[in-house]
């Protein structure tokens, strides 16, 4: 799983992780898997736990104190609406079920770069035209 990451959000600037534990929990609340609750977030047809919830787990998974991740979420709440912390909660959930396992951060060793297949550039392309020749 991924190290923590610091996210700014209306709460502030906090570091955020959602290993599997908070994963877990963020589905047996909602009773939804982790991609159901990032759709329903982007789609608009949240709940409001699914807009808590990743927030909330993120927050803790990151290694604040449970009350204190509590308190962060209500206070935010105080200043802006459920709907403006839906993109948070998406952006947090993101981050956590969905990267590119070579995306990692720092730089990659030297010579460790991915190794692509092209096609010769002297090979002649297989099969005929898709369209039609242009009329001069």
């Amino acid at each position: 799983m991924r190290q923590a990451e610091s996210i700014v959000w209306p709460g502030g600037e906090h570091d955020f992780r959602l290993g599997i534990g908070e994963l877990r929990a963020l589905e047996q609340k909602s009773d939804a898997g982790c991609a159901v609750i990032l759709m329903r977030l982007l789609g608009a047809a949240w709940k409001i736990d699914d807009v808590i919830g990743p927030i909330r787990l993120g927050l803790i998974g990151g290694g604040m104190a449970s009350h204190e991740a509590q308190k962060a979420v209500d206070e935010a709440l105080q200043e802006v609406s459920p709907y403006a912390l839906a993109v948070t909660a998406a952006d947090v959930l993101r981050r956590f079920i969905m990267w590119d396992g070579d995306d990692q951060p720092g730089e990659a060793d030297a010579g460790a770069g991915k190794q692509t297949q092209t096609r010769s550039p002297t090979a002649e392309p297989d099969g005929q035209a898709t369209t039609a020749p242009v009329a001069p």
